[in-house]
């Protein structure tokens, strides 16, 4: 018997049905020796009755047991990919937030090299310190450091 909540208000009606049909509506009052005062075709017909539905309430059970696992699982799933999708959202803003303190800086400390030679120098160069760098650049023989003069003919 497949879970379902109308398998399952049958099931709730068979027993319904089972006990006040056999005891009326006092079968919670029900006891031992009420039974014991019981003849054996009542008994063999409440037996029955009570196996029926026990066979029906274990099938049912099992099936919904089945179904409550899945959806279990489901909702594990969901909220790992809302976890995740959470995770990249707040990924994406600190990214952002990167990107824009970046362009901030960009925009105002950087300079292209037009804009520095727009400017110029306040300082003339003479070509006797230019003379000077070059000879203690050579003389250093460190061959990591590059000197680079703009702006002097060759």
């Amino acid at each position: 018997m497949e879970f379902s909540l109308e398998n399952l208000y049958a099931v709730e009606h068979d027993v319904d049905s089972v006990f006040s049909g056999l005891f009326g509506d006092k079968w919670q009052e029900l006891t031992k020796a009420a039974l014991m005062k019981c003849d054996k075709p009542t008994l063999s017909t409440l037996v029955l009755s009570a196996v029926g539905v026990l066979g029906k309430s274990k099938a049912m059970l099992r099936s919904a047991a089945v179904y409550v696992e899945g959806l279990h699982k489901e909702q594990i799933e969901c909220q790992k990919a809302l976890l995740r999708g959470k995770l990249q959202e707040s990924l994406l803003m600190s990214n952002c937030d990167k990107i824009e303190a970046l362009e901030t800086t960009v925009k105002k400390e950087m300079k292209s090299f037009s804009d520095v030679v727009k400017q110029g120098c306040d300082e003339k160069i003479t070509a006797k310190q230019v003379k000077a760098a070059v000879k203690s650049a050579v003389m250093d023989d460190d061959r990591r450091r590059t000197v680079m003069v703009f702006g002097l003919e060759e």
